[in-house]
């Protein structure tokens, strides 16, 4: 796609955005998680997770942070410069409510390619400015991004939720990630490699048939992770630190060791990465 073309309504989408992004609620007095949907904005989780959050006893504010030029997916995936943009801005965003409540914990929630926009948000904090928890729900960003950088601005830890039965990033590995690799497994279908020396600040939880997970409405596709029932459930827990996730880890936590997947361009083996620590139940 022309990339000048992707420009126009970069900027367009700027000047939107720009004067809405404070909610100004009381909440923020007890915290502050900023919530990103996927490419096209189409409000996947956008009022079950503030609900979500709340019903699992998160007291802190949550604010819908719009990233998107578009209500078109693929032209949102492929505009990195755009979402590159946006990602400043919510650095910003997070910088502002840091100085304004020093005390105060952020955490990040973010489906598919936002899961990128984030990313490169919390990777450009100052160094003053930490983000507590950050969780990537269905993440087309590449399998082995490397998170030194974002992890370096964190506090807490990267927990990601992934299947590899997730038909949207099953395409995505021909249309490419949100950080432009094509033929390659994205962290919502197998999880994150964690950075070397940083494994236990990584939690993959991948999905599997399990009463549990139909209980909370997780049925592998790619939006189930932000409905409410399962916010309230397993994300709130993660956000204000209900889970002990040592004996959670010691009894469930098992290697992956799928066979390499043929990329549908080339019929070669994808590229070579390393067996991933998944927690599931």
């Amino acid at each position: 796609m022309n990339k000048a073309k992707l420009l126009v309504p970069t900027i367009l989408a700027i000047g939107l955005h720009a004067g809405c992004a404070s909610t100004g609620s009381s909440a923020e007095r007890f915290g502050k998680t900023f919530y990103l949907d996927g490419a096209g904005n189409w409000g996947f989780g956008s009022s079950e997770v503030p609900l979500g959050l709340r019903q699992g006893g998160y007291r802190g504010d949550v604010e819908i942070f719009v990233w998107t030029m578009t209500l078109n997916p693929l032209a949102d995936q492929l505009n990195v410069v755009g979402a590159r943009l946006r990602a400043a801005e919510l650095a910003n965003r997070i910088t502002a409510y840091a100085r304004k409540y020093p005390q105060n914990q952020v955490n990040v929630v973010a489906l598919s390619a936002g899961t990128g926009v984030a990313t490169w948000a919390i990777e450009n904090l100052p160094s003053s400015v930490k983000v507590n928890n950050f969780v990537l729900l269905g993440s087309s960003l590449s399998y082995d991004y490397d998170m030194r950088r974002t992890l370096s601005h964190m506090e807490g830890k990267i927990y990601t939720y992934h299947s590899e039965h997730d038909t949207v990033l099953q395409a995505v590995r021909v249309v490419g990630t949100i950080d432009q690799k094509r033929g390659v497994d994205s962290i919502g279908l197998c999880g994150l490699k964690p950075p070397p020396g940083l494994e236990s600040r990584v939690v993959n939880t991948a999905w599997s048939r399990t009463a549990r997970w139909r209980r909370l409405g997780w049925a592998g596709a790619h939006t189930d992770c932000t409905n409410q029932t399962f916010v309230r459930h397993e994300i709130a827990p993660r956000l204000i630190g209900a889970v002990k996730e040592d004996s959670r880890a010691a009894s469930d936590e098992r290697p992956q060791s799928r066979r390499p997947r043929l990329s549908r361009l080339s019929r070669q083996p994808l590229q070579s990465r390393q067996p991933i620590t998944a927690v599931s139940h």
